[in-house]
């Protein structure tokens, strides 16, 4: 019997229009869920008011777990690594990129470029602000992105920085790091814990790589039909539908 669903959003929960719907109907059920995202808890709660209670958040890709006002999990990057990756770029910054450092509400950017791609992303509405130095934060910051106006290798970053910090986006114009052993399947296993769930009881899906780790976690998972974690075989099952396949494994539409 599955008593916890864990989903990502971004091209899953999103992809079907009753993905608010699915989640008031699992929590008239009794069935506790997670919602596990690179976004911040307000992009959650601005796409889904449903989450606002009795719905968990893993929020930056694991880095904050939260209940309604109550945090579960909180891993921010430590100070001295946020102030050594600054300090690792150059003072003119890298032409085209910008560094953007979150907090739990709010994101932080240094740089010109990554303002519009926040916005095309629909994230972070109306909580950016312009710095200099990561030094003028005062909050804790769970996530570091390097934005590029145009596609660039970061291999050179992942490889610099895997160490002390856990890559959970690679890919295009962008690369995130969160702390280091942070990510959807651990903030899972943490959940699983609190709730003393086994395997068999939690129900996972998703579709990218920072999926993975939580895919793995679940006793039955199911990764989204072409997606990166469908073609690594990352997921039991494979679905086109996230909203369709919860409502016929926990809800019985």
């Amino acid at each position: 019997m599955i008593k916890l669903v864990c989903s990502d959003i971004d091209n899953t929960l999103r992809k079907n229009k009753d993905g608010g719907e699915v989640l008031r109907k699992l929590k008239a059920k009794g069935v506790l869920t997670m919602l596990a995202t690179g976004r911040s808890v307000a992009d959650v709660f601005e796409m889904y008011p449903e989450a606002r209670e009795k719905t968990l958040v893993a929020s930056y890709d694991g880095a904050i777990v939260t209940l309604g006002d109550t945090v579960i999990l909180d891993r921010p990057i430590d100070d001295s690594i946020v102030k050594a990756f600054f300090d690792s770029f150059p003072r003119s910054g890298l032409p085209g990129c910008s560094l953007i450092f979150y907090t739990a509400a709010d994101c932080f950017i240094i740089g010109d470029s990554a303002e519009r791609a926040l916005r095309n992303a629909n994230t972070m509405r109306g909580r950016v602000k312009k710095i200099s130095d990561p030094r003028e934060i005062r909050q804790k910051i769970y996530k570091i992105s390097v934005y590029s106006d145009t596609d660039r290798d970061f291999d050179y970053l992942f490889a610099d920085w895997e160490s002390y910090l856990n890559c959970v986006y690679r890919r295009g114009n962008w690369c995130e790091f969160v702390s280091k052993n942070t990510d959807k399947g651990y903030a899972l296993s943490i959940v699983m814990e609190k709730y003393m769930l086994s395997r068999d009881e939690v129900l996972a899906i998703g579709d990218g790589e920072n999926d993975f780790t939580m895919l793995e976690v679940a006793g039955c998972s199911y990764a989204v039909e072409g997606s990166a974690a469908a073609r690594e075989e990352k997921g039991s099952f494979v679905t086109s539908d996230a909203v369709r396949t919860i409502n016929e494994l926990v809800l019985k539409d």
